[in-house]
């Protein structure tokens, strides 16, 4: 990845994993990073551990949620130029037992969270 040196990146589920190392990553380019993640333990840790420069508490299935911490990264990092839709969840039991509140969270997040910080992000 090259030209990313002060860029302002927005990860969701940004806390752990694949978020937490495409975090270190834009963080190895100069890039300003900003995570989002429901995970208090995992924020906590990533603030400990990599230099990033906010980390905000976010149900990504939660339309307010996501607007209120879109709003928030906005403020504290000037903007966004590069939006990571990381955030993502798996139900891990037999899919014939999936309930339906399960099923709406499962799209609620690794669908309808991308649409919802797609929307914001324009003007910024």
């Amino acid at each position: 990845m090259r030209g990313l040196k002060a860029k302002r990146v927005l990860i969701t589920g940004g806390a752990s994993g694949i978020g937490a190392a495409t975090a270190a990553r834009f963080l190895e380019e100069g890039s300003v990073v900003c995570v989002l993640d429901r995970d208090a333990e995992a924020r906590q840790k990533i603030l400990r551990e990599l230099p990033v420069w906010r980390s905000a508490r976010c149900r990504c299935s939660n339309l307010k949620q996501v607007q209120a911490a879109f709003a928030e990264a906005i403020r504290l990092i000037g903007g966004v130029d590069v939006l990571v839709n990381n955030a993502g969840i798996s139900i891990r039991h037999n899919f014939l037992d999936i309930t339906p509140e399960e099923w709406d969270e499962v799209i609620a997040v690794n669908l309808t969270e991308c649409s919802t910080l797609r929307r914001p992000r324009r003007g910024t």
